[in-house]
């Protein structure tokens, strides 16, 4: 897979697009035409930069944007409403790309640089976070809008979705050293961030060899702005992701149950565990529970979420 797209990119349109994949087409992909090759481009940044400078579709497979929720409101509550827009993002893509697949990446929680700057980069003073790095990243907050994140890609029909970085603040799991700025950035010298595991509950369900056995499947919330689910199906298994968008608590009543189902809660009371013992905490069995005409009632701490295997 490459993507592939101009280093400069010019907001009002007329960015070099078309001759930086043509180059690639005919200068760098050429030396790999006995391998298969599946070539993507689009931006680098928001959307509305593919709005204004479509690639070539004749020449592609794919078309790629970057997308991040934090443009211009910066509150808890404003960075959950964005998790419609990015479905819409989505499905507004696809028709501008005549139904070539739509690859979001990276998904970052602040912008990774402002494609507007007309100046140098300014330096970050001592003890402050760099703009590209959100104090929240190691919160179960940023669990929670994930899940609501992966639930919109689906919906919207993203072919594939990058999320975050590896290791460090913008990441998955910090560094072994922990935070450079520590009084700013609160995380745990080489534990997982609570990101890790929603990632890990939705790679177990990863298709293998055959991408058809995985399906994402709908799932309603009557109030989407403090629940979201996201129906994972595995041939015969069943996985229900339901997290608790809001800084209050929620009592859920989850639906559509098979009689018994295996329950973790990743909580405040069991944060700091499962970010420093993650394999343990992941390697816990399940909690039985007995549903009710389907039905299962669940009180959800802020920022929490539950996952519901079918069993």
């Amino acid at each position: 897979m490459w993507l592939v797209y101009p280093a400069k990119e010019n907001y009002r349109g007329g960015s070099p697009t078309a001759q930086v994949v043509e180059w690639v087409t005919n200068l760098e992909i050429a030396r790999y035409r006995k391998y298969p090759v599946y070539l993507a481009s689009g931006t680098d940044n928001d959307f509305i930069f593919l709005q204004r400078n479509l690639p070539p579709l004749d020449q592609i497979d794919a078309v790629c944007f970057a997308m991040n929720p934090q443009v211009h409101a910066f509150d808890n509550a404003s960075v959950m409403e964005t998790l419609e827009a990015q479905a819409m993002a989505v499905a507004s893509a696809r028709q501008l790309s005549g139904e070539r697949t739509v690859l979001v990446s990276p998904v970052t929680l602040r912008p990774r640089h402002n494609p507007y700057a007309t100046g140098a980069i300014p330096i970050t003073p001592p003890g402050e976070l760099p703009p590209q790095v959100d104090y929240r990243q190691p919160s179960l907050f940023t669990a929670a809008w994930l899940v609501g994140s992966l639930q919109a890609m689906a919906m919207g029909g993203a072919g594939a979705v990058t999320y975050f970085e590896t290791t460090g603040w913008r990441g998955l799991m910090e560094i072994d050293a922990g935070s450079p700025v520590p009084e700013k950035f609160h995380s745990i010298p080489g534990a997982v961030f609570p990101v890790y595991h929603i990632l890990a509950d939705v790679g177990e369900f990863a298709p293998g060899k055959n991408p058809t056995s995985t399906e994402v499947l709908v799932a309603i919330s009557n109030d989407v702005l403090k629940i979201q689910g996201l129906a994972l199906r595995r041939e015969d298994q069943q996985r229900l992701l339901v997290a608790n968008l809001s800084p209050e608590t929620q009592s859920v009543t989850v639906s559509g149950l098979p009689d018994r189902v295996g329950v973790r809660v990743l909580d405040e009371t069991i944060v700091e565990e499962a970010m420093r013992t993650p394999e343990a905490f992941r390697s816990h069995l399940l909690q039985t529970h007995i549903t009710t005409d389907t039905s299962m009632k669940l009180d959800l701490l802020p920022y929490a979420v539950a996952t519901i295997d079918f069993m």
